[in-house]
């Protein structure tokens, strides 16, 4: 039920993101634009208004000053509340971020020119990253807070946004990467005829990239059906199953990525001479191996449960 609940919005997620990897061909300024929302708009608005006149420009002034406030006021709220906590220090950060951003916005000349084209949206960039922070310290402190029921709902919701990440990724980030890849190269390059393996190995690169994406959206959604029989029953054997489920889905996705990396990388060393680009990246996946280790551990706990659960049944 979850998963069919999930197709309309990810797919819309990805129309969106495939939408955004073919229009941002300038090295990431359309997705900077997006970053730079609502600051640009505003601050056209707040442009116009001070070139209006002296009341204009007087309503401009206090309408900028409002809006970078409204952080700093959230965090007087809460004082006054008394419900501040550490991760609110953040809020006044926020305030100067939004300053920057609306600044630049209403004034794009005297955005720091070394940034080049993303210059304008790069204090929006770090409003929201800012943001990002704060809403995970605060989602973390209510995981901490959280049981039963309410920590469910916290999983649900980390499952939907690692569901959202992971076809970004395989819509967004990896066609889009390939595109900038392919116009670099052929800006790069005068004789369009030498290109052709080279194109076939980046077109290889980001397919196993978007690849792993969709291994990891499988294995999401095993998480979503592991969670849905956890809460009808958890030493169910629908529940068992979806850990078994999920624990093989995350090994799966870490067995590509580790064999098709290493796969890439002795064929571009066979071929380093022909291509005009290469690319090798030496990781360790550590974090992916304790997730695995973590699906497989979960599985193995709920087995030994229900055994244990049909064992304690026999007595009654």
């Amino acid at each position: 039920m979850e998963r069919k609940r999930a197709i309309l919005p990810l797919g819309l997620v990805a129309a969106g993101s495939l939408a955004l990897a073919v229009t941002d061909r300038s090295g990431g300024t359309a997705l900077a634009g997006l970053l730079s929302f609502p600051f640009r708009p505003l601050g056209r608005l707040l442009r116009w208004m001070s070139l209006s006149g002296g009341a204009g420009n007087a309503a401009a002034l206090g309408l900028f000053g409002l809006i970078c406030l409204l952080p700093a006021v959230w965090l007087a709220v809460r004082l006054v509340r008394r419900t501040a906590r550490w991760e609110d220090v953040l809020l006044p950060v926020m305030s100067g971020a939004a300053g920057a951003a609306l600044y630049w916005a209403v004034n794009p000349g005297r955005a720091p020119a070394n940034l080049g084209p993303i210059g304008p949206a790069f204090g929006g960039s770090v409003f929201w990253t800012l943001a990002a922070a704060y809403l995970a310290l605060r989602l973390l402190r209510g995981c901490l807070a959280a049981e039963g029921g309410g920590l469910r709902r916290y999983a649900r919701g980390m499952l939907w946004a690692l569901a959202a990440v992971a076809v970004y990724g395989a819509f967004g980030a990896s066609p889009g990467g390939l595109l900038n890849a392919i116009d670099a190269v052929r800006a790069g390059n005068t004789d369009a005829s030498a290109l052709g393996l080279t194109y076939v190995f980046l077109a290889l690169r980001y397919a196993v990239s978007a690849a792993a994406y969709i291994l990891d959206l499988l294995a999401v959604f095993a998480g979503m059906d592991l969670l849905a029989a956890w809460e009808a029953g958890p030493y169910s054997e629908v529940a068992v199953a979806a850990a078994g489920v999920l624990s093989r889905r995350c090994a799966l996705a870490l067995l590509f990525s580790a064999v098709a990396g290493a796969a890439l990388a002795a064929a571009q060393l066979l071929f380093i001479e022909t291509l005009r680009t290469a690319s090798v990246t030496v990781s360790v996946p550590l974090l992916s191996m304790g997730l695995v280790l973590a699906a497989l551990l979960l599985a193995q706990a709920m087995g030994e449960g229900k055994a244990l659960k049909d064992d304690n049944d026999l007595f009654i």
